[in-house]
């Protein structure tokens, strides 16, 4: 079987893996929501106070950059976790035993990744054409305008978030959710560096914003002399001044070429990626191999010489210890900050005594923000601890599991707010700041109430982790809706109180239902 062979049905393999779960599903859906919010004018694109015309390149130059924003930011999670599943369902290390290489791994990975990817974009493209034609400005379906800013916009842009989604599963520091939140970040650097790139080489900002940008403002200014330009893409509620016709960004050889060097970079990724792959060697990475392989090298002679410890039994209660909720509360504590390092530890107590040091308004605009971000990887955990290591059987026919082991689990997670934030309770007490008390309480109950209702959902720690830092992130650009936390708002706390209870039902009875399963 020749190399392109294998590539072939690596990367076939998992595609139809993979549109078979419900998670594609759901980013399906969530792609034709999109598309929907474009048909009824919720969401759209606009070149300052002006509109082009609704002809084949301007609709398929708007789903290329919806795809190139969302698909780019939160299509990266819907594609990781390939390479994880292959090391946990034991697969990885059968393909490890066979000839098969780590480049031709990796280059598989990459290759059904950018097929999701681009089976989203396929998507969009079938609604774009139908919006045109709802529209009703233009009926000429013009595929040469159409397609292009999909290929040269939406195309290398997504090939990048794939390779890049195989490259953090292939470091090991990368692979769970402090590499979710850095990407997380790391996606929203690119909203400057399109600002600094716009005047310089617009071809080369990955979103293709500022290629656009400069296209249609040369459009606009031709028949509205009075544009002063800009690029908008979601919903302003500022009217239309007037729609202009535009035929699409000129595609020269330089723009061409310089799209192209995404592909290129994805490429070299996916390659660094194969040489950073440990190509599922269990043994790498573990903190006590050296002592584990110093053990066994010990002679049997002296293995023997050991005495035996002494074996003790404790006997049976003869009456039930009773609800014993407290015993289980601290051992649902001890396990969620389980592996905790000391650095952690540290840049709490720095959050900790930066709230007491601070003003009332500083803490909440900046420092309690920070401080409830800091704990997200232990809450993730909350809900689906149990499935991810194979340990539900058991704990799930314990006594009572559905009435105490998932309160204290809930507890355990309310307890690490408490203590995080306690430090801008503190502030927010003595400054008689009693609204932002009440913001603060309704926080701490909602951010582990998310965390178990979406880690008993998903059975994961993602969703939570995308969708505790999206609302953070959201919360600090001064959303209203979302600012559970109040830095900017009064703190929504007549939404987010009974969205909390919400959740919490939620979670029992997605429990429920995994227990009669």
């Amino acid at each position: 079987m020749n190399q392109a062979r294998i590539t072939y049905h690596i990367a076939r393999a998992d595609f139809l893996e993979r549109v078979r779960r419900y998670s594609f599903l759901i980013t399906l859906g969530s792609v034709v929501f999109v598309g929907y919010q474009v048909a009824i004018g919720n969401l759209n694109m606009q070149a300052g106070d002006y509109r082009g015309e609704y002809n084949s390149a301007w609709v398929g130059s708007m789903m290329a950059i919806i795809a190139s924003f969302f698909l780019g930011w939160f299509g990266f999670y819907l594609v990781k976790g390939s390479i994880a599943r292959d090391r946990q369902t034991s697969v990885g290390q059968i393909m490890a035993a066979t000839s098969l290489t780590r480049p031709l791994y990796t280059f598989g990975k990459w290759l059904s990744n950018l097929a999701v990817l681009m089976a989203m974009v396929v998507v969009l493209a079938v609604v774009g054409i139908g919006l045109q034609l709802l529209a009703g400005e233009s009926y000429r379906i013009d595929l040469v305008a159409f397609l292009p800013p999909l290929l040269f916009i939406a195309l290398p842009m997504l090939a990048l978030v794939a390779a890049i989604a195989v490259l953090f599963e292939s470091v090991r520091f990368l692979q769970g959710g402090f590499g979710n939140i850095l990407y997380f970040f790391m996606f929203a650097f690119i909203f400057p560096l399109a600002d600094w790139l716009s005047n310089r080489n617009p071809a080369l900002e990955p979103l293709g914003f500022a290629l656009l940008q400069q296209s249609m403002n040369t459009a606009a200014k031709a028949e509205f002399p009075e544009s002063t330009g800009g690029f908008v893409l979601g919903s302003t509620g500022i009217p239309i001044k007037g729609i202009f016709h535009w035929s699409g960004v000129d595609w020269t050889t330089h723009i061409v070429l310089n799209r192209l060097l995404f592909l290129a970079m994805a490429l070299v990724l996916a390659l660094v990626a194969a040489f950073l792959f440990d190509r599922f060697d269990t043994s790498l990475g573990k903190p006590d191999r050296k002592k584990r392989v110093s053990q066994l090298a010990q002679p049997e002679a002296a293995a023997a010489k050991r005495a035996a410890p002494a074996i003790r039994l404790t006997p049976l209660n003869a009456t039930p210890n009773g609800f014993a909720f407290a015993r289980i509360f601290f051992l649902e504590l001890k396990l969620l900050l389980k592996g905790v390092r000391w650095w952690w530890f540290v840049g709490a107590g720095g959050l900790f005594i930066a709230s007491l040091t601070n003003t009332p308004e500083n803490v909440r605009a900046f420092v309690l923000p920070i401080t409830w971000l800091w704990p997200t990887l232990i809450w993730s955990s909350l809900g689906n601890r149990e499935l991810r290591h194979n340990v539900s059987q058991m704990v799930f026919s314990s006594a009572f599991p559905l009435m105490r082991q998932l309160p204290a689990a809930w507890l355990a997670g309310f307890t690490v707010a408490v203590v995080t934030g306690s430090g801008a309770a503190i502030r927010f007490l003595g400054a008689g700041d009693s609204a932002s008390l009440l913001v603060w309480v309704s926080a701490a109950l909602f951010i582990p109430t998310l965390a178990l209702a979406l880690g008993v959902l998903s059975n994961g720690r993602k969703l939570f982790e995308v969708l505790h830092v999206s609302l953070w992130y959201l919360a600090l650009n001064k959303v209203a809706a979302v600012d559970y936390f109040g830095a900017n708002s009064s703190g929504n706390v007549g939404f987010f109180m009974p969205l909390t209870l919400i959740l919490l039902v939620i979670a029992f009875i997605g429990r429920a239902r995994q227990l009669q399963n």
